[in-house]
């Protein structure tokens, strides 16, 4: 049942919305693949790399990010040639795959099917889940190779399980490096637990595959990693860091939830003297098993995992932003875990379990958000770094998830165009094939959708600016020579060397006459997947919606003759 649910949700109007910038990065690079064999960033038409180059070897190849998203939208591109539901597809498939394997998985654990069916269906009433299966990014893959690895973890008991937990794991680091912290953090509980020793034998003799097949990807990949981080540079802001990470992890997973049950769970426990069976074991409907509460271990060991290594690399700030997409994994960890306590602590009677799933499913109570009493606030460790929780703008919305519930069903029945996808329009209906564009955000699904070539792509403090010159890339990529339409958006003002002026001056120094064509309302991101900056239809938007920003413009620019 919840897999049918899952897949309604998930597919339906999958491609109907435009990709957003990370999502474009993903399609545009798969494309790329069809055409060389490897994620290159320069087609013969445009220049397609938005951290500055600094993700790019001397080939002009992407090899900061591994590269298993993009050979899995590049395959859906091959079998379906190029859309935005081919470049999703892929993804959606292994977000469904999560919910079966979900089942499967708590199922082969406990021995439960109640156990199973709330741990899946508590994932697919996840808002925050669903947002993240519905993109061309590596998120759900991510999920979808947690669970395999949690579950093989649970059955390594044979070189043939070894071997299979060697391959997840290499597979998850390829999905997102941040998915050899789950490798850890499974082996780090089988160490923290006597009862796992049979599987720490095994584990043993995986590491070395695994490193020999990870390791050096990231000295291969260092300098992109170092431009998108921000190292840890003292103990207090670490441990903002930490506080933010757990916000964040709280505020889209059932943890607080979890800990209640956890420590109800306990407590009865310590209360209720064992009572065993005519065979001299205890209860199978209120004790964990071995399993069970490898389970739970699993989940808390990976949570402390994931915000450690997520500290030392990112800043506050950024956690704000991004929330968990670096470590989906613990939304199906948690509801694993959670489902697993809920049917523990009412020993199996249906209207108990049922009353807290519904509880979980359709209000926040679980979640971080209705015990967080104060107005939205800011607090910081080392002065610098802010933390700040997620409060929506609406009271209701605090305590009940009914309000987004509603609003992702309407999004899958109506389109929800932003400021790029009227662009895109507005280029379709008035831009000449091959004609430049310049842009300042949002430039990699600007070309998946249009197919025009983008000026001014490649700055001369760039890490990438003398071997791009060296390829012999034309002058456009480098300069505004010859631009033909420049959108401006004002919020993005500076980012990654743009500035406005200086590029008006430029192109009016050059005796070229600019008119404005057409404005657009400025949504900031087209098809963010974080709960917390998501825009539903209807420009709804829970939490943080923009305010007094300057609309998006899309100008001419008239060459003289003699140009």
């Amino acid at each position: 049942m919840a897999g049918v649910l899952a897949a309604v949700l998930i597919f339906t109007n999958l491609g109907g919305d435009y990709l957003w910038e990370d999502e474009g990065d993903t399609a545009v690079l798969a494309e790329n693949i069809l055409r060389f064999g490897v994620p290159k960033a320069w087609d013969g038409v445009s220049f397609n790399d938005s951290d500055r180059g600094a993700r790019l070897n001397r080939d002009l190849v992407m090899v900061s990010h591994p590269w298993l998203q993009y050979y899995l939208a590049a395959t859906s591109f091959a079998v379906f040639k190029e859309s935005n539901w081919a470049a999703r597809f892929p993804f959606a498939l292994s977000g469904w795959l999560t919910v079966l394997v979900i089942y499967a998985c708590v199922y082969d654990v406990t021995k439960n099917r109640s156990s199973a069916f709330c741990a899946a269906t508590l994932l697919t009433a996840s808002i925050q889940f669903l947002l993240y299966c519905r993109q061309c990014r590596y998120y759900s893959t991510n999920m979808l190779l947690s669970v395999l690895l949690v579950w093989v973890f649970f059955r390594l008991k044979t070189p043939r399980s070894g071997a299979l937990f060697a391959i997840v794991s290499i597979l998850l680091f390829h999905s997102d490096p941040f998915g050899i912290v789950l490798v850890g953090a499974v082996a780090l509980t089988s160490f923290l637990s006597r009862s796992f020793a049979s599987e720490r034998r095994f584990l043993w003799w995986t590491a070395p595959i695994i490193a020999i097949l990870t390791l050096p990807w990231i000295i291969f990949a260092r300098f992109g990693y170092a431009e998108n981080s921000q190292l840890v540079r003292s103990p207090a802001q670490f441990a903002g860091r930490l506080v933010q990470y757990l916000i964040e992890c709280a505020s889209v997973t059932p943890l607080i939830g979890l800990l209640v049950l956890g420590l109800i769970y306990w407590i009865f426990s310590a209360l209720r003297p064992e009572t065993a069976d005519g065979q001299g074991t205890t209860s199978h409907n209120s004790t964990l098993s071995r399993n069970e509460l490898g389970l739970f271990l699993v989940t808390i060991v990976a949570l402390i995992c994931y915000d450690a290594a997520i500290a030392v690399t990112e800043s506050s700030d950024d956690l704000w932003r991004i929330g968990i997409r670096h470590a989906t994994a613990m939304l199906p960890l948690v509801s694993m875990a959670t489902a697993v306590l809920m049917i523990k602590i009412s020993r199996s009677h249906g209207a108990i379990w049922v009353s807290l799933l519904l509880l979980f499913i359709f209000t926040k109570a679980a979640q971080l958000t209705p015990w967080v009493f104060w107005e939205r606030k800011v607090a910081s460790f080392d002065g610098k770094e802010v933390i700040e929780a997620h409060l929506p703008q609406y009271y209701l919305d605090r305590y009940l998830n009914l309000g987004q519930q509603l609003a992702f069903l309407r999004d899958l029945r109506e389109l929800n165009p932003g400021t790029l996808a009227k662009t895109c329009q507005f280029l379709h209906q008035h831009a000449a094939p091959g004609d430049i564009v310049l842009t300042n955000y949002e430039w990699d699904p600007l070309y998946f959708h249009t197919r025009l070539p983008q000026a001014l792509k490649i700055f001369p403090d760039y890490p990438i600016y003398q071997t791009a010159r060296a390829k012999g890339l034309p002058e456009y990529v480098f300069d505004i020579d010859h631009v033909r339409w420049v959108i401006w958006r004002p919020i993005w003002e500076g980012y990654v060397g743009y500035f406005g002026d200086k590029i008006s001056r430029q192109i009016l120094d050059r005796g070229a006459r600019v008119t404005r064509e057409a404005q657009f309302e400025e949504t900031i991101w087209e098809n963010r997947p974080e709960i917390h900056l998501h825009r539903f239809a209807g420009n709804k938007y829970f939490f943080t919606a923009p305010e007094n920003q300057r609309p998006a413009e899309i100008f001419e620019i008239h060459w003289p003759e003699s140009h």
